[in-house]
């Protein structure tokens, strides 16, 4: 492509113009296409600019199918800001696990592809309304590296607590978050009117339809303004989407109204959205994915999804929000679902994000209809896995006690019928366990990945730090925790959520537990739980084989440390335990660590009360 442009700058205007060199200005053209697989594509030469503001995403499209064409191994991005607009994305009705099913419009659809690296080179790539990223489907040995992405209109809201009475709150938005009173009184938030460069007249009346899209909420939390965490001890308050309100003196000065409104004047109050709709990278049935030095600033679900996927590494990299925002993405950073090989998190920065820093876990499915001895009905129950393949011809099921959570068996898949988004129909190869009923559930067996959570910092965010419900060895090393919630959670239930968890071999040691469980998301600095009911708590071990060794808790109080429930065999030892100021203490009736219905429980050699 250099080549063809170099030869029309130095041939003579008549001369290029006629037949023959056009034919050779052709020739060299389709060499040049044919030659990607073994070349670099710079983007400016498919006419993809930078700094202008102008839509890349058709452009994007069409050179993403170009180079699965040809083979190519990398795509480049000059560095500088490239915008996405939905108009012109390519659309997918697409169902992802523990976010929210719907057609989406895609700026980079990479479906079946082999050996693609992604450098953006430290560029900024900016998304504008509704629409997704990037999306990963059934590809292999795919890279992201040296970028950010973030939206000009975040998902979320943020206004500035101005005053706080009984039953209401003034509060102002900023530019960032447009919003409107209904004429019921309600409020409403609402895009930026904003357009690509060129856009006629008729499409920019036509793009209006895409402004007057509401951005939806449910919940308010609050965030201290200094410390750009939530607030020592604030709640969710959950107000729906349709929260009375007026306008007070003052340009972008809003009052609220509702019974349990509360908050400290200074402080920024958050809204969540009503939906989990636009992850930043989703990754579906994909092998050897890598995020090297990529940042996410913000999206409007998590900011990593990736289920039913082979060896995921994400390093160096970053969950962090822009523009002085005090949200990132608006769920989990990443999130892995039924995932095999490895998982490895090692040296990225979560911060922000407003659910955990990492979950990974399993899928469970309810048992809804027993057609004969060999086939069931099996039903997805959360909406959130609505639609996800959760099983393959030939692969194992356990089957699961829905109370008590205990595998009683194993039976072979022979064939299977999705017959809707909820419901599957079973074949197994041999009799079902006469055991199994109505209300039980099943799990896949699968090559359960080893995970790897290195070097990381997990800070300023809702809820808790990860949720690890992986059955393979999970080492979580050198990290630095401080989150409201538990820094590490284990769980599993088949009555709510619905994620397998279970864990089998996990090692926690040499990292810092900063003052962590401020807030109301967890029992404990690291908690152990599972979904049992209480007939069952003194039959069952759920989580077995817990190492958790030479870390630093800095504690603002006496409350629990560690809180176990339904595990048989944890190891705590050589930790130490210093006392702080950050926060208010509390009044404690049980200090630092509470065991119950748990077997093979060693707590010894810690250094303990240390500032007490």
């Amino acid at each position: 492509m250099k080549l063809v442009k170099k030869l029309k700058k130095i041939i003579p205007v008549k001369l290029a113009n006629c037949v023959f060199f056009s034919a050779i200005l052709c020739s060299l053209n389709a060499f040049a296409l044919s030659s990607l697989g073994d070349k670099v594509i710079n983007v400016e030469e498919y006419g993809i600019t930078k700094d202008d503001k102008s839509d890349s995403t058709l452009k994007i499209i069409r050179l993403i199918e170009q180079a699965k064409k040809t083979g190519a191994v990398k795509i480049v991005f000059p560095k500088g800001r490239y915008d996405f607009y939905p108009t012109r994305a390519k659309e997918q009705y697409l169902f992802v696990s523990n976010n929210d099913e719907g057609l989406k419009r895609v700026a980079f659809p990479l479906n079946e592809l082999k050996g693609l690296e992604i450098d953006g080179q430290g560029s900024e790539f900016i998304f504008h309304g509704f629409m997704n990223p990037f999306v990963v489907q059934n590809s292999k040995n795919v890279s992201f590296k040296n970028f950010s992405i973030d939206y000009e209109r975040p998902f979320h809201q943020e206004g500035k607590i101005l005053a706080v009475g009984k039953g209401y709150m003034d509060l102002h938005f900023s530019e960032q978050f447009p919003y409107e009173i209904t004429p019921a009184g309600i409020l409403s938030f609402i895009g930026i009117r904003e357009l690509p460069p060129g856009y006629p007249v008729f499409e920019r009346l036509e793009r209006r339809k895409d402004v007057e899209k509401k951005y939806g909420y449910q919940s308010l939390l609050e965030y201290n303004a200094e410390r750009r965490e939530t607030e020592y001890m604030a709640p969710d308050i959950w107000v729906g989407n349709a929260l009375p309100a007026e306008h007070i003196k003052g340009k972008g000065n809003v009052r609220i109204t509702h019974p349990k409104l509360q908050g400290k004047v200074g402080n920024i109050m958050t809204f969540a959205p009503d939906r989990r709709d636009y992850a930043g990278f989703i990754l579906t049935s994909s092998q050897d994915v890598i995020f090297d030095n990529v940042t996410i600033h913000h999206s409007g679900a998590m900011g990593i999804l990736a289920e039913n996927c082979h060896n995921v590494t994400v390093q160096n990299s970053a969950v962090t929000p822009s523009k002085d925002r005090y949200i990132s993405t608006t769920a989990d950073a990443t999130h892995f679902v039924n995932c095999t090989g490895k998982i490895s998190l090692i040296n990225n920065l979560f911060e922000n994000q407003k659910d955990d820093a990492t979950n990974i876990h399993g899928i469970y499915a309810m048992a809804d209809y027993i057609v004969d001895n060999k086939t069931v009905d099996i039903r997805l129950q959360h909406p959130h896995q609505f639609g996800y393949e959760f099983i393959k011809a030939g692969g194992t099921l356990e089957l699961v006690h829905g109370e008590s959570m205990m595998t009683y068996g194993l039976n072979k898949v022979a064939s299977f019928e999705r017959l809707s988004k909820e419901i599957t129909r079973v074949t197994f190869e041999n009799v079902i366990d006469e055991r199994f009923k109505v209300g039980d559930s099943v799990a896949e067996v699968r090559d359960y990945p080893e995970v790897l959570i290195k070097g990381n910092t997990i800070r300023r965010n809702r809820a808790r730090g990860m949720l690890l419900n992986c059955r393979g060895k999970t080492i979580v090393e050198d990290n630095y925790f401080r989150s409201p919630g538990a820094a590490i959670l284990f769980e599993g239930d088949a009555v709510f959520w619905f994620e397998q968890g279970g864990v089998s071999n996990a090692i926690i040691r040499n990292n810092t537990f900063d003052n962590s469980n401020f807030g109301v998301w967890g029992k404990a600095v690291i908690d152990v739980a599972a979904g049992i009911t209480e007939e069952y708590r003194d039959k069952v071990r759920y989580n077995k084989n817990i190492l958790i060794e030479n870390n630093t808790f800095n504690v603002y109080d006496k409350g629990l440390i560690l809180n176990l429930f339904s595990v048989d065999g944890l190891t705590f030892k050589n930790n130490k335990i210093n006392k702080t100021s950050e926060y208010p203490e509390r009044k404690i009736d049980k200090e630092f660590f509470n065991v119950q219905y748990s077997d093979n429980v060693i707590i010894e050699d810690n250094n303990q009360f240390t500032g007490f």
